[in-house]
């Protein structure tokens, strides 16, 4: 390295160092005790919780032939309430905003949906029968609405349906009928590509 190349560094390296310093119009304090939770290790902040972190469920619709979900519901006073909220947003039927995007329902305007019970992580769902779509494939669609809807809301895992307060078998993807709680895995297969 040539002479006047390091001296060109030092003097770099000089102007690094002394705009790295303490000011020098203050004196050094000497601190007599280490603030608490000075060497801790730092921890990330928290994430801004979303409708759904703080409890919201969403309505799913049909897009084609796939279930698709609606933006978040608020969260209500519970679990059942916000069940309740969320049931009430999939039966008013899409918005104008989802007929722009290409969203509709399988469920009539008509159709008549109440929370029964909540118990642990199940819910008991009724639904008027007489009003359901005709068609295996769109009445596919209509559960698949219904129990996606109910599981999307934090603390409900599975779905039983009955009408007029009598159990109801139900379809699932591929045509066959259960007779047990359904759950959002029954209609994975049916359900958008973005929301897996």
């Amino acid at each position: 390295m040539t002479g006047r190349r390091r001296a060109a560094l030092l003097l770099t390296a000089a102007v690094l160092l002394a705009g790295c310093g303490a000011p020098r119009s203050s004196p050094a304090t000497t601190l007599e005790s280490v603030p608490y939770d000075l060497l801790a290790p730092s921890q990330a902040p928290e994430p801004s919780p979303t409708e759904a972190d703080r409890g919201g469920g969403r309505a799913f619709l049909v897009r084609g032939d796939a279930l698709v979900p609606t933006s978040p519901v608020s969260p209500g006073s519970s679990t059942a309430d916000t069940v309740r909220r969320t049931l009430a947003r999939l039966t008013a039927g899409p918005t104008e905003d989802d007929r722009a995007a290409g969203r509709s329902s399988a469920l009539g305007p008509d159709v008549p949906v109440s929370l029964v019970a909540l118990s642990g992580r199940r819910a008991v769902v009724d639904i008027g029968t007489k009003d359901l779509p005709p068609g295996a494939g769109r009445l596919t669609l209509a559960v698949g609405q219904l129990v996606l809807t109910v599981t999307s809301v934090p603390g409900v895992d599975e779905v039983t349906l009955t009408s007029g307060g009598q159990p109801l078998a139900a379809p699932v993807p591929g045509g066959a009928l259960v007779d047990r709680p359904l759950t959002a895995e029954d209609y994975r297969s049916v359900t958008s590509a973005t929301t897996r």
